[in-house]
């Protein structure tokens, strides 16, 4: 099976829930995702920029098989976010530090370069300049597929418009797939994969909408951030496989419930046991 490189950050992320004491986790959408593809089965490598305070990350009990070959370790702190939800769990607020994922495009060009006979998800969020990225695997002829992220949507998905239709999968939420719409035609785009938290998600392929998939109701919410991105991780991994898109997005948004359930990974993380 042909290996995927998420493109993406991994950052440590500073949560604020009303109702809950502050948790400090492993986050970012490179992570999230990559982690779901590899318990669904897809090859998959994390392709993101780590500060040193993340460098014992590979060795993680807590985390998958995953190949963490791919990784640059840069000397400045790895990206941080701090979000706030409301009690309605909707992000309210998000304070960024960057850090050593100022160097994330620079490194995507270079794994493009040196990897063309793979595939690539790209995780289209800032500080990656997505209109030097997509035109890099497009004049390579690598398949990718897209994700979005509200606070930067309206600024990244008209950066990606040129190259929207190259895409095998987009995954937005509602709020962005309204945005998408105004720079793409639905039948200009080959599958669309729109969550909406714990509303009914949907796919859209070339302009047609499948029945939607209402996730199963969880009594005990403990994390919120990394839904959707275990919702995309899902799916692309049993699209890969060749499941059709109405059993994928079923797996996909069983995995998003399932992920809600359980505990985040917070730090410190336990240190691997001796060999």
């Amino acid at each position: 099976m042909q290996r995927t490189i998420v493109i993406g950050n991994i950052s440590l992320d500073h949560i604020h829930r009303p109702g809950h004491q502050p948790v400090r986790q492993l986050g970012g959408a490179a992570l999230h995702l990559a982690v779901a593809a590899a318990r669904t089965g897809l090859p998959v490598a994390p392709g993101a920029v780590l500060g040193r305070d993340l460098a014992r990350l590979p060795h993680d009990p807590r985390l998958p098989a995953l190949d963490w070959t791919l990784l640059h370790h840069a000397p400045q702190p790895s990206a941080a976010f701090t979000i706030h939800y409301d009690t309605a769990d909707t992000v309210t607020a998000v304070d960024t530090a960057y850090g050593a994922a100022e160097h994330l495009t620079g490194h995507a060009l270079h794994l493009i370069d040196r990897h063309p006979q793979a595939a690539f998800h790209i995780s289209c969020r800032h500080p990656l300049h997505v209109a030097a990225v997509l035109p890099a695997l497009a004049a390579r002829g690598c398949p990718f597929s897209l994700d979005f992220h509200l606070p930067s949507a309206p600024q990244l998905i008209p950066a990606a418009a040129p190259w929207l239709h190259q895409a095998t999968t987009i995954f937005v939420n509602a709020e962005e797939h309204t945005v998408l719409t105004l720079h793409a035609a639905p039948r200009s785009c080959r599958e669309i994969v729109i969550s909406d938290g714990p509303r009914p998600a949907r796919a859209v392929l070339n302009g047609r909408a499948l029945p939607p998939v209402t996730p199963p109701v969880q009594p005990t919410v403990r994390q919120i951030t990394g839904a959707g991105d275990t919702l995309a991780g899902t799916y692309l991994a049993h699209r890969t496989r060749g499941v059709p898109p109405p059993a994928a997005l079923t797996h996909a948004v069983q995995a998003a419930s399932h992920h809600i359930a359980h505990t985040p990974l917070t730090l410190p993380a336990p240190r691997s046991a001796p060999s």
